[in-house]
């Protein structure tokens, strides 16, 4: 059966936009339904984190985000009043070296605007009854709030309804995690009299809990804590005297509490999926896993997810997309929720760990963060900046080993490994132009470098190879180390581009002419010297059928 859509989306927070954008973006048809009448009025998610906004960058929606929200740069974390170390996001290495602040209710009216300028509208009052699938795609029965109901043919459905996935109970797939016992409260509050620095995250580790205050703008600040173990309050909404009970001992018992936007509680819970991937449907965001927020990672794994998933589904539309790439979102995606479980689990040993001995070394350990090597790992792994698919099916080493040992002939060990993100650097000391402008979510990008001495004739060479058997895919960048050589013609292959200071080739480990192919989602797929193509070869050979 003729699908009447390519890509149906079943839910429409920031996971479900983010991935409409991006496939609408590579030139599908896709629709978008909630369930939901309208948007949330609850804050929920309130952190954008670095690599987020780099692929937010991609999608065109980075600048009115940040224009939108608050831009911190550090947290100051503290045990008890006494200050133990200081955060340092601003030193990243990329175009937003900061956690963005916004409510997650801003983040979705954002994307949707953006959606609704490109003609795609949000589905409201719209859910997922049933699905069946077969060789041609997927099935869906919708049930809209008046009881009428529709049925959508698709080549792809992708679940992103939450923690309470219809898609994932229709499929039978497992979802496997515990409920943790932890007490949460939290609240969105106005604090006119605010002594702390507005613009930077401030956390304090308590004797058994933590308390933290975000930077929201307007006057407003979310505040985090949890009740301690045994508390009579234990799954009640808070009251703002129970946070000043908290901030009191700090020196914060005068901040005015005003207005506040909602009080809650929850138990924090991890759950992940057993298969991000059921035939001709897909799960992502919190459909597939559901994450303790003690980190900020939830929303930002989801935005994550669909950057990962909108291209390989482009080339399953197409009828490229071999079963290697469909399955490898599986692989790399529930990689690095369990990563992020890991880390979450860490933070909460940290924390609440009961054992009053190594819980006092978890927090004397807070004072090795000042080490700037020590800080910059840590922010690297929280901001996802540091996240890699260095073992995933669909990147070089799972299929090309003599690629990975020749490529050691024009790049280091330690920089810009296949799997790994694509870094951030500037082309063109003029122009100043980040390499994140030049990358397309629609298609890969092929970065031919220079050596010392460039050789003009080898370079357009391999262009007019790669643009000859892989044209459909790719978009080619030629960049020289000092200026572009004047008598150095691209004929129509792609862009020349200087490198003067050797960002470029510093930034991927360049140490000879060599070429680095950047998938769409901004990660690298494979690298290979000048003299080499085949690499280029065995990439797209074992992504495509």
């Amino acid at each position: 059966m003729t699908p009447s859509t390519d890509v149906l989306i079943a839910g429409a927070g920031p996971t479900g936009l983010s991935l409409a954008l991006a496939l609408h973006q590579q030139g599908l048809r896709v629709r978008l339904i909630d369930k939901a009448p309208s948007f949330s009025g609850e804050s929920k998610a309130v952190t954008l984190q670095p690599r987020t906004l780099e692929l937010f960058q991609l999608l065109g929606v980075a600048e009115r985000l940040v224009q939108a929200g608050v831009p911190t740069g550090r947290m100051n974390m503290n045990v008890g009043t006494e200050r133990a170390s200081v955060l340092r996001y601003e030193r990243l290495q990329s175009e937003f070296p900061f956690y963005l602040h916004l409510h997650q209710g801003q983040t979705e009216r954002e994307l949707a605007r953006v959606l609704e300028a490109r003609d795609v509208r949000v589905e409201r009052a719209t859910e997922l009854a049933e699905l069946r699938q077969d060789a041609s795609g997927v099935t869906a029965e919708l049930v809209r709030a008046d009881g009428a109901r529709e049925v959508v043919h698709a080549r792809y459905l992708v679940g992103c309804d939450g923690g309470r996935s219809r898609v994932r109970a229709v499929l039978g797939l497992g979802f496997t995690g515990e409920r943790h016992s932890d007490n949460w409260i939290m609240t969105d509050v106005r604090i006119p009299n605010m002594s702390l620095p507005r613009d930077e995250r401030h956390g304090y580790i308590l004797d058994r809990i933590p308390f933290v205050v975000l930077p929201l703008g307007d006057g407003y600040y979310r505040l985090i804590s949890a009740r301690p173990p045994g508390s009579p309050d234990k799954g009640k909404d808070p009251t703002l005297d129970e946070f000043r009970r908290i901030m009191t001992p700090l020196g914060f018992g005068d901040w005015r509490l005003e207005e506040p936007l909602w009080l809650t509680n929850y138990h924090p819970s991890q759950f992940l999926v057993t298969s991000y991937r059921a035939g001709h449907v897909f799960v992502a965001g919190d459909a597939a896993h559901v994450n303790t927020p003690i980190a900020a990672q939830g929303l930002n794994t989801g935005v994550v997810d669909a950057l990962n998933l909108a291209w390989k589904l482009r080339l399953g539309v197409l009828g490229r997309a071999s079963e290697r790439l469909l399955d490898s979102y599986h692989v790399e995606r529930h990689a690095a929720a369990l990563s992020m479980f890991e880390e979450n689990n860490r933070l909460t040993r940290l924390v609440f760990g009961a054992n009053p001995v190594l819980r006092y070394l978890a927090r004397k350990r807070l004072r090795l963060l000042n080490l700037p090597g020590q800080n910059l790992d840590n922010v690297l792994r929280t901001s996802q900046l540091g996240l890699h698919y260095r073992h995933s099916p669909a990147v070089q080493p799972a299929f090309d080993g003599r690629g990975v040992r020749t490529a050691r002939k024009a790049f280091g060990n330690e920089l810009a490994l296949p799997g790994d993100r694509a870094p951030h650097f500037t082309l063109d000391a003029e122009r100043r132009l980040p390499l994140y402008a030049l990358l397309r979510p629609e298609r890969h990008t092929l970065l031919v470098l220079s050596g010392g001495q460039p050789d003009g004739a080898a370079m357009r060479a391999l262009g007019t190879r790669a643009r000859a058997r892989h044209g459909d895919w790719l978009d080619l960048h030629f960049i020289f180390e000092g200026r572009t050589p004047p008598d150095f013609d691209a004929h129509g292959l792609g862009r020349a581009w200087s490198d003067p200071h050797r960002g470029a080739h510093l930034a991927l480990g360049a140490r000879g002419a060599g070429c680095v192919l950047i998938r769409p989602d901004a990660y690298i797929a494979t690298r290979f010297p000048l003299e080499a193509p085949e690499s280029l070869d065995a990439y797209f050979g074992a992504i495509l059928q």
